[in-house]
Parts: C-alpha cells; sequence; structure tokens
C-alpha cells in the first residue's frame, strides 16, 4: 500500500480538480504545524483517512514548506490523504 498526499485545487464554477500538489511524506509535521492537527487528526491524515478545507493563509504556508507556488483566488484548495 502507497499512501500519497496532496494540495488538491477545485474550479469554483464547476468544482472540478484543476490541479494537485503532492506532499513528501517528510513534509507533514511541517504541514500538521500549519493545520494545527490533533495528534489524532494527523494519524488519520498519515494513515489515508483525512481531508481538509484550506484557507488561503495555509495555503501559502504550505506552499513554503513545498518550495512552490500554485495558489490562485480563483480556487478552493483541500488536502487529502489516500491510498495509490
Amino acid at each position: 500500500m502507497t499512501m500519497i498526499y496532496t494540495v488538491d485545487a477545485f474550479n469554483r464554477t464547476d468544482e472540478l480538480l484543476d490541479f494537485e500538489i503532492e506532499i513528501p511524506k517528510e513534509k507533514l509535521p511541517d504541514i500538521s504545524m500549519v493545520m494545527n492537527w490533533s495528534a489524532s487528526d494527523y494519524n488519520d491524515f498519515v494513515a489515508g483517512l483525512g481531508g481538509f478545507d484550506l484557507r488561503e493563509e495555509q495555503v501559502k504556508a504550505i506552499e513554503d514548506i513545498l518550495n512552490k507556488r500554485f495558489f490562485r483566488d480563483d480556487l478552493d484548495f483541500q488536502i487529502s490523504s489516500g491510498e495509490m
């Protein structure tokens, strides 16, 4: 079983996935700090049981952690995990 962790960007008009950014597992502790997860939330997310809506400031903090720029005002963002 391979887990994948992503930031997902959705079009606000049709709610379709516009793109996703993969999150390396080693970045999850830093992401957890941005998300302010409890230990239970973190463990559920790592196990592939979670999905969370992201606010603009969270997306921008995750951009800094991943050293990538992807925020756009016209999209909604979520962070998710699951099996690949």
